[in-house]
């Protein structure tokens, strides 16, 4: 069974690969050494074919029906190995066929274990989705032969990727991470769900437009710690009830003592508020204002380019405004307002800052009702860097159509973002999981 490649120059159709670089195997040897497999108690190095006469448990005898050539590309070449079909001597069983088994080598009858894991980065690492993964293998794969090679088929990737996020899964519930400063961070997502199609089959009738555009969207709801490893998630209907997220708190519940979480923060909304309410009732709820504190810092920039240029006068207003959005109680917010009206009606603002006094009004009023229920602002912006590294890969993914496709997906982008190390800033070459390690449990 040949691998057939794209043919990249013309754009369409299929291409052999070039067998002449073909490496072959005997007896799983090649000219270099390959690393040893466990099978059935024993190493045998990568690549040995096993006779399936030697592994089929049949009471006739199997007899050879057809031979051929496995091409499999690989890091170590092209790897030409000659495999058997076999078929059963029984006359019951004469469409009943086996092959040969090669180790290190299932799943997929045309792809390695080998490259089947290189490709299962195609939709992270390569920010595609399953629409174009071509141009994703050709990238991946341009150094292993002559011809650069194309990345599996959509169904292929799609059933890897479903078992895989089973696997991350699970993985993000049971790993052990310690609570740097006892302080969890919540938020939600939204995503596009579903294709129209589809959900009207399910359903049964057209949907309208309005109904699709609000059917069409999930929230993912993520938990992670201040080191940005993520811990769990919940996927949720859009503006879901409080109800939905009492899971995901019961699960967090479950892996931290109430000693361990001395903190919760997350922004004004309801659903985790609530939540948060019923689940830890104890536990201190901040919400986080970096939304608006960078709203103001932007009204700023978008006038006069850079802080430095904001008129002197008006300086103050952009410092009280940033001490309103921060204040931790209401005697102190109430104060600063009382000083921003003063200031804004004994001088002349410029547009900015008229905008700048309408916005911070609104957000007394708003940050003044969770002052009162006991909230305290928090300033830190780690679901902002969690959600920016999310839009990366979410923005392009469109194959969410299954029931599972979005939860396997998200397990499997955050199973790999809570090892994918920092490219930039201080915590350069270590992954968030590395900087959660390195603090004491």
């Amino acid at each position: 069974m040949a691998f057939l490649q794209r043919n990249t120059r013309k754009g369409k159709g299929n291409i052999p690969i070039n067998k002449s670089l073909a490496k072959k195997v005997k007896h799983g040897q090649i000219i270099q050494d390959l690393p040893l497999i466990s099978y059935h108690d024993s190493l045998l190095p990568l690549f040995t074919v096993i006779p399936a006469t030697t592994q089929v448990d049949t009471p006739e005898k199997l007899i050879v029906h057809q031979h051929y050539t496995r091409h499999i590309i690989s890091s170590y070449g092209i790897i030409e190995i000659p495999v058997t079909y076999w078929k059963s001597n029984d006359p019951s069983e004469d469409t009943h066929y086996y092959t040969d088994l090669i180790i290190g080598v299932t799943g997929s009858a045309n792809y390695s274990d080998e490259y089947m894991e290189k490709q299962k980065y195609v939709r992270y690492e390569g920010k595609a989705s399953l629409w174009n993964t071509r141009r994703c293998g050709e990238i991946y794969t341009y150094k292993l032969t002559d011809n650069t090679g194309r990345a599996p088929c959509p169904t292929t990737l799609w059933n890897h990727e479903q078992k895989e996020g089973e696997k991350a899964f699970a993985q993000l519930l049971s790993q052990e991470v310690p609570l740097t400063n006892g302080s969890l961070y919540i938020d939600g997502y939204w995503v596009k769900d579903g294709w129209k199609k589809y959900i009207e089959k399910q359903l049964g009738r057209r949907l309208t437009l309005r109904e699709w555009k609000k059917l069409r969207y999930k929230v993912i709801y993520v938990v992670a710690t201040e080191d940005k490893v993520i811990l769990d998630f919940q996927i949720t209907n859009i503006r879901p009830s409080y109800l939905e997220l009492i899971p995901l708190f019961n699960r967090i519940q479950k892996r931290f003592s109430d000693e361990q979480i001395k903190k919760i923060v997350s922004d004004e909304d309801r659903a985790i508020i609530h939540a948060v309410q019923r689940v830890f009732p104890h536990v201190t709820h901040g919400f986080c204002v970096f939304h608006q504190l960078k709203k103001v810092t932007r009204t700023y920039l978008d006038a006069f380019k850079k802080i430095d240029n904001i008129p002197e006068d008006e300086t103050i207003i952009y410092d009280l405004a940033q001490a309103l959005i921060t204040a931790e109680n209401v005697i102190e917010s109430t104060g600063i307002l009382n000083q921003i009206k003063k200031i804004s009606s004994r001088v002349t603002l410029s547009k900015a800052s008229q905008k700048v006094v309408k916005y911070v009004t609104s957000v007394y009023h708003t940050n003044r009702k969770l002052l009162e229920k006991g909230f305290v602002p928090e300033t830190n912006n780690v679901m902002e860097q969690i959600f920016s590294f999310i839009a990366d890969f979410v923005d392009q993914a469109r194959s969410f159509k299954r029931e599972n496709s979005l939860k396997n997906f998200s397990s499997n982008l955050f199973s790999l973002g809570n090892n994918r190390a920092f490219n930039t800033g201080s915590n350069r070459g270590l992954s968030p999981l590395d900087l959660a390690r390195l603090h004491p449990g």
